[in-house]
């Protein structure tokens, strides 16, 4: 493998479908890790052989099968024990799921909102609530429900095989509107010792994925200053410890001057689109924060034996080429849907003033 002189390489561990969170911002943004940072999917580290030692970050454990799981923690567990001395980020056997971590956060009074399955449900006395999966990046299956009877209608209308899904948790509403009546959701990372901030998403609705369609200037601003300030870092640091996680994105709001928090996602998406996607957005800044906060875990080219991870002998270079390759289709794809549904919606613009 091709390493920066004098550097060890870091290799980021996820599933093969998810390496565009990482991928990304590796393929298309200035960022100075290209010779140090490598994707290896989960699927193909049987066919690696051996690799230099360094450091290591495993993600996505929440789209892992349970066989995929254990394979992944003895994989950390066999890389610890042929070198004590790496660095290895989120250790697959003491990270905390969604559910877990809500259900401790409460417990240490950390969160004012509880979480229950399904069938504790009968024991809820605090309303409202809604219903979502544990494991996937979507939004809630309802909206928030008042009382016991708006559930199990809620519930019972759901389509029979994910109504009985164990995947499905109910959460408490934790979230707050600000004073001005908006909601704000904030995004920070932990890369190794590197608490950062990325965003303050404010919007009208009290789930948030993206920012308001009205985000103004003045928002932006206070955006910014939120990511000068890491007005939280040393609350967040607390999270992410009780968490087990050593690499991730926590998105949180904040109660009474409390942050509560909402995940920790361990396979963040750093950067989705590539520079100049959407006309007057710097995505570079993003970039330069996670480039900066990944160059504190690179550490100094290690003398010591290859590791082995797998029976095969593909190279660690082989492996990410093939990620990026499949990062860019993804990117390429994406941008042809878009051209083809501009295209589509300048045709019914001009047929309409051409009538």
């Amino acid at each position: 493998m091709t390493v920066a002189a004098g550097f060890s390489p870091v290799y980021y561990l996820c599933t093969r479908q998810h390496a565009y969170t990482i991928g990304v911002f590796l393929g298309y943004y200035p960022h100075g890790l290209g010779g140090v940072l490598r994707i290896i999917p989960y699927e193909e580290t049987g066919s690696l052989g051996s690799v230099a030692p360094g450091t290591f970050i495993f993600t996505d454990f929440e789209r892992l099968t349970p066989v995929q799981m254990q394979a992944a923690t003895d994989l950390f567990d066999s890389v610890a024990a042929q070198d004590p001395g790496l660095l290895l980020l989120n250790n697959p056997a003491k990270a905390l799921g969604r559910f877990d971590l809500l259900k401790r956060l409460k417990g240490a009074s950390l969160n004012g909102f509880d979480v229950h399955r399904l069938d504790q449900r009968q024991a809820i006395s605090r309303f409202p609530v809604f219903v979502r999966w544990e494991s996937r990046h979507d939004p809630p299956l309802t909206g928030l429900l008042d009382s016991a009877q708006a559930l199990e209608v809620a519930i019972a209308a759901l389509p029979e095989p994910i109504r009985h899904d164990p995947d499905l948790m109910i959460v408490e509403y934790g979230a707050a509107p600000s004073a001005d009546g908006r909601f704000r959701k904030y995004s920070a990372y932990k890369v190794g010792s590197t608490i950062y901030p990325q965003h303050c998403f404010i919007n009208e609705n009290w789930y948030i994925k993206f920012p308001s369609t009205r985000f103004t200037e003045a928002d932006r601003a206070e955006s910014r200053a939120y990511v000068a300030d890491n007005p939280h870092a040393a609350e967040i640091k607390g999270v992410f410890a009780l968490a087990g996680i050593d690499y991730g994105r926590i998105d949180y709001g904040m109660i009474d001057g409390r942050i509560q928090t909402f995940e920790i996602n361990n396979n963040p998406t750093v950067l989705a689109r590539p520079p100049g996607w959407d006309a007057g957005a710097n995505y570079g800044r993003y970039a330069d924060l996670h480039a900066k906060a990944l160059q504190g875990i690179i550490r100094s080219a290690s003398s010591a034996p290859p590791l082995k991870l797998g029976d095969g002998s593909r190279s660690v270079d082989a492996i990410h080429a093939d990620a990026m390759r499949k990062v860019r289709r993804r990117i390429a794809w994406f941008s042809l849907r878009r051209s083809l549904s501009l295209r589509g919606l300048k045709k019914r613009l001009a047929n309409r003033f051409r009538g």
